[in-house]
């Protein structure tokens, strides 16, 4: 099973809330400018990392931490070189020697891993790839290896929120730095050369070297050169057989397409399911920056899917048929009917080789909304690569098109929910309703009061059973700078949850799956009364309909101005 995509269209976030709700296991790999960085999973759960910075390890950060004497590592690192064979990670060596306690490596590790999620985070830019084959990434950082007895499942929403937490603070104090987050992270000590003079980096002329890009190392590094990182390299050994002129000319075509910008505010994320690694180039490299990602496991299609929709992405499928001899058992129909029925707006578009015309004719019966070319090696082997360039343009002129906005019909929903916020007449009622539209498209929500200077929460729809009515224990005074003061101010807050959302109303419901949240306000006679909060709860999310909500909001308020209006005019 393969996973990969760009951060810059599927967060960090998303990504490690995706494989911990499908239960992947394998090593995730993240490429930045800064070099390269590794979580490793079991089973939807992080077991380990590797920090971009070599001289952020385990041992290190465990000792920084007063975890471990430097005297306890040092006899640990010469048993574990001394080994042989028998070598074990470090981490599994210091806890069976009794050097340190379980809870203590659990408390390093977390801090190695959180330390790695918010390095990965401060980057604009980068690119991961799940790969389920490898575990071990090297023998410096290999902690829980195949033969290891004692797993140790850290709770990865957990780390997720600490690491967002630790983001945000410095962030904000602009200390985004691992010496500013877990101490002095300090690089081993180099040996003594007797009584030479100090040389220092400037005296090399190295004072730069921070500066440079840093990869996790690997043995012999020294002896391989660096290798760019081009269609052609990334395609080696796929196409072999074929001429090299005819290659090149592939190679020379996919480079073209980096130039190519979609039209101006498209929303388009392009998910591809594939497991031919040609098809996977040629695709991100048609789609651009609309491409999401691409993967080999069907059941990861939904929660990508809704992952997109939740970012208000319109998302577009791109189901790869394969060659019909490599298919094996898989049911591409059934796959089909199944998507339609989960999202019955959601555009899909198969890739069928020419001869595919019973699976063709198939997918029309299914719903698929179109059928778009795939370059065959087994039946038209003498044109394949220009049949695969072909096979790109029609894609892309597929893409041109206005694919962006699924038309979807909310009027008559819209308007029920309109006709219900008109009929209440206690303003606390009209908040519920709103609080009961807003839960129509999320899965929970709160309604929150403005007392004073204060938000205290009212009732709750979704938390606990779903669907009941319950009462939640929130009072909160709002922070500065937060989601809640700009809710306060009047504006619609969709995204990310902030520290203080967090740190209030998770510890009020718990946390959701999905760390995007809505704070819709709720105005009456210009000034806000009441903010509903809803989030997704243990879903992945969906397309939140912001405008919709934005009006019914609107609405509320001015049916709340009407009721207190009449109010008044019966007392006088």
């Amino acid at each position: 099973m393969s996973f990969e995509g760009d951060l810059e269209h599927l967060p960090l976030v998303d990504v490690i809330q995706l494989l911990h709700q499908t239960g992947k296991t394998g090593t995730l790999t993240l490429k930045g400018a800064k070099g390269e960085s590794q979580l490793v999973f079991r089973d939807g759960f992080i077991v380990s990392a590797n920090h971009v910075n070599n001289s952020i390890r385990i041992g290190q950060v465990m000792l920084d931490m007063g975890l471990l004497s430097r005297e306890a590592l040092e006899k640990t690192l010469i048993e574990q070189r001394d080994a042989g064979e028998d070598r074990k990670p470090i981490i599994q060596m210091l806890i069976e020697n009794g050097t340190v306690q379980t809870q203590a490596a659990y408390q390093g590790l977390e801090a190695l891993i959180e330390m790695t999620i918010v390095e990965v985070l401060t980057w604009t830019r980068g690119t991961f790839c799940l790969d389920v084959d490898k575990i071990v990434v090297s023998d410096e950082y290999r902690y829980f290896p195949e033969k290891n007895n004692q797993q140790i499942n850290l709770n990865t929403q957990s780390i997720l929120m600490d690491a967002l937490r630790i983001y945000d603070e410095r962030k904000r104090d602009g200390t985004l730095t691992p010496e500013s987050i877990f101490g002095n992270m300090a690089p081993p000590e180099a040996p003594q050369r007797g009584s030479a003079a100090d040389i220092s980096a400037a005296d090399l002329g190295l004072e730069e070297l921070e500066g440079l890009e840093r990869r996790i190392p690997t043995f012999f590094s020294a002896l391989q050169e660096e290798v760019a990182d081009t269609a052609a390299t990334r395609l080696q050994g796929e196409l072999a057989g074929i001429p090299s002129n005819e290659q090149q000319e592939l190679f020379r075509y996919l480079e073209q397409l980096s130039g190519r910008t979609p039209s101006a505010e498209s929303n388009l994320g392009v998910v591809l399911l594939t497991s031919a690694k040609l098809m996977r180039e040629c695709c991100s490299a048609v789609c651009g920056p609309r491409f999401i990602c691409a993967t080999d496991d069907p059941d990861q299609l939904d929660p990508v899917l809704d992952q997109a929709l939740s970012r208000e992405k319109s998302p577009l499928l791109l189901l790869d048929a394969g060659e019909p001899s490599a298919r094996g058992g898989r049911d591409l129909a059934t796959l089909l009917g199944r998507l339609r029925e989960r999202f019955p707006d959601l555009p899909i578009a198969l890739l069928v080789t020419p001869a595919d015309y019973p699976l063709a004719a198939a997918a029309q019966e299914k719903g698929v909304s179109a059928l778009l070319p795939r370059p065959s090696r087994d039946q038209r082997p003498d044109t394949f690569i220009s049949d695969t360039i072909d096979s790109c343009r029609a894609l892309a002129a597929y893409l041109d098109r206005d694919h962006g906005k699924p038309a979807q019909d909310q009027s008559g929903k819209f308007r029920n929910q309109f006709l219900t916020l008109a009929e209440q007449r206690d303003p606390p009622e009209v908040t519920f309703a709103l609080l009961q539209a807003a839960c129509g498209v999320f899965r929970r929500g709160v309604t929150l009061v403005v007392v004073r200077s204060e938000l205290i929460a009212e009732r709750a729809l979704g938390v606990g059973t779903a669907g009941t009515v319950t009462s939640v224990k929130l009072r909160l005074a709002p922070p500065a700078e937060s989601l809640y003061q700009r809710a306060l101010n009047g504006e619609i807050c969709y995204g990310d949850a902030d520290e203080a959302l967090r740190d209030t109303m998770y510890g009020a419901i718990g946390a959701p799956l999905s760390s995007k949240a809505l704070l819709l306000p709720v105005k009456s006679f210009g000034r806000v009364i009441a903010v509903i909060y809803a989030d997704f709860g243990q879903g992945t999310g969906t397309d939140p309909q912001l405008p919709l909500l934005e009006v019914l909001s609107q609405h509320a308020g001015l049916v709340i101005d009407n009721i207190l209006y009449r109010k008044r005019c019966a007392q006088k």
